[in-house]
């Protein structure tokens, strides 16, 4: 009798933490954590401004390296992001050092780094349609689309790359 108690208990416990295990290896969830540190203003994914030591207007006249190197690693140690996606945001600084030693100025981006829209949803709102986001997963990559009401013909596409068993951010885009 105890044995089968036991088994039952057992049984029980597996199948009531199984969807919070699921949910932790959910390709969904960096996406949710990204935005969650989006909303505090002290969060190293929204320290990019101290990369651009001079900019007139949406001119980037001199980029501040060592603050690159600080963002870049911040990011890195968010534990969000792939190695690819971090080697294209680091080719995106080269670039714009090239521009301003080329031309005087480089262009800054004028849309927000994490939805590629100059009037973003807001953060809980990205957040309550992420939770009623199915993702669609091929093997070891994923995406996630958002579609949003109030932004009938914007889509906000997550790419993600499952690397040692966890899912990390490798792209975004928008259409």
């Amino acid at each position: 009798m105890k044995l089968q108690v036991f088994c039952i208990a057992f049984f029980l416990a597996l199948f009531a933490f199984h969807p919070l295990s699921a949910q932790q290896n959910s390709p969904s969830l960096p996406v949710k954590k990204l935005f969650t540190l989006l909303d505090n203003p002290n969060s190293p994914v929204n320290q990019e401004d101290q990369c651009f030591k001079e900019v007139d207007g949406m001119d980037i006249l001199k980029l501040n390296k060592p603050n690159i190197k600080t963002y870049l690693n911040n990011l890195r140690n968010t534990g969000l992001f792939s190695p690819a996606y971090l080697a294209e945001k680091e080719k995106y600084y080269q670039e714009m050092e090239k521009y301003i030693k080329k031309d005087g100025y480089a262009s800054g981006r004028d849309s927000d780094e994490y939805t590629l829209s100059q009037d973003p949803p807001e953060h809980k709102e990205v957040l309550a349609v992420l939770q009623k986001t199915t993702p669609v997963i091929i093997g070891n990559t994923a995406t996630i689309t958002l579609r949003f009401k109030n932004y009938p013909t914007y889509k906000l596409i997550y790419k993600l790359v499952k690397v040692n068993n966890d899912w990390l951010i490798d792209g975004i885009r928008s259409n």
